[in-house]
């Protein structure tokens, strides 16, 4: 089975063969269906910016220079709503051709309002279950340690057990207060 085989059945890569001018020679399913309202004739016909083209130009230039080792590009693509989406491109220069296996990248940081709404209520019941649902009864455990030290007050056991719930107590805090700090 051949390495052209493999990625042009993948579908988690975008794979796409051109000739040394950039005209598109063969894709894959998934190529096709990501690119699908652009209908590209050369690959730089996906470039939504034009510091985009001239570093795919610059790019093309290095892997047909570094042939057969791959060069690197991010773009951006312009998608159907209007928005762009990353792409990392490896672009080979093999036998005449140039192959472009491209991996598309999440942008974290456009995060809808209602993911991010979605998350900071995750993290405020996170909060609310470490300040009350598992404190409270540590607090209780802490009461009862109190008070069996204050029956035996020379009891190792007891100043231990209460050392260990002053630590896990501090731990819990310092969890609600850093989750705080995060909404």
């Amino acid at each position: 089975m051949s390495v052209r085989y493999i990625l042009s059945d993948s579908p988690d890569l975008l794979y796409s063969v051109t000739d040394l001018d950039g005209l598109i020679v063969s894709s894959n399913e998934l190529f096709n269906e990501y690119c699908s309202h652009i209908k590209p004739k050369k690959l730089s016909d996906l470039m939504s910016e034009d510091s985009d083209l001239d570093e795919y130009v610059i790019r093309v230039k290095k892997a047909k220079d570094k042939s057969p080792e791959a060069v690197r590009l991010y773009s951006k693509t312009k998608q159907k709503n209007g928005s762009n989406h990353w792409i990392l491109w490896n672009i080979y220069c093999i036998l005449g051709s140039l192959h472009f296996v491209g991996i598309q990248m999440t942008d974290v940081t456009s995060i809808s309002a209602h993911e991010y709404e979605r998350q900071k209520n995750l993290l405020d019941d996170f909060r609310f279950m470490l300040s009350h649902e598992l404190l409270s009864p540590l607090s209780s455990i802490d009461g009862l340690v109190k008070l069996a030290i204050q029956d035996n007050p020379d009891s190792t056991e007891f100043k231990l057990m209460d050392e260990c719930v002053q630590k896990i107590k501090g731990s819990f805090h310092q969890l609600v207060k850093k989750a705080a700090r995060e909404l």
